[in-house]
């Protein structure tokens, strides 16, 4: 777990979260960028998750699949761009982002263990937010922008999505 301050402050209240749950016994952190490392996690999610609600499968296979490798390495490479246009460089190519869930080994994401247990999706969340931050910087996005589309589809089709009203 990772606390901040998004003011880039090392606040007395983050420290103190940090250690709260170090103590508890989980890995923490204290960064004064926090908003770096919120995009540091969705540049990964914001592909392997909705793709893995569509594909069925774990991140392992995913990356193995070569239309699927290319795939996640443009959706990253929109997502940087969107990331750019905020002022956040996540300082990581696709590729080596790629690589460092291919280390992970057999590993299903957060969305496909909801869609399997039957629970809601979050992918307003995951994707659904970076492709509104983008269209509202006009930022070219139509990798991002069709497997928002689809997973919003799979996820209303199982159940487990409610598209805003």
């Amino acid at each position: 777990m990772v606390f901040g301050e998004p003011n880039h402050s090392n606040s007395a209240r983050a420290e103190g979260l940090a250690k709260a749950f170090a103590d508890a016994g989980f890995e923490s952190t204290c960064t004064d960028n926090v908003r770096l490392e919120i995009w540091l996690k969705l540049f990964g999610n914001v592909s392997f998750n909705p793709v893995s609600v569509l594909a069925g499968v774990s991140t392992d296979r995913m990356i193995d699949e070569p239309g699927v490798h290319a795939m996640f390495a443009q959706m990253m490479a929109e997502t940087a761009a969107i990331g750019r246009a905020i002022g956040i460089d996540a300082g990581i190519s696709p590729v080596n982002r790629i690589a460092m869930t291919r280390k992970l080994g057999t590993i299903k994401t957060s969305m496909l263990q909801d869609a399997e247990a039957g629970r809601p999706l979050e992918i307003e969340a995951i994707i659904g937010a970076a492709v509104e931050v983008g269209r509202k910087l006009g930022v070219t996005m139509p990798f991002l922008e069709a497997v928002y589309g689809l997973t919003r589809l799979r996820g209303a089709m199982l159940g487990l999505y409610q598209p805003a009203t």
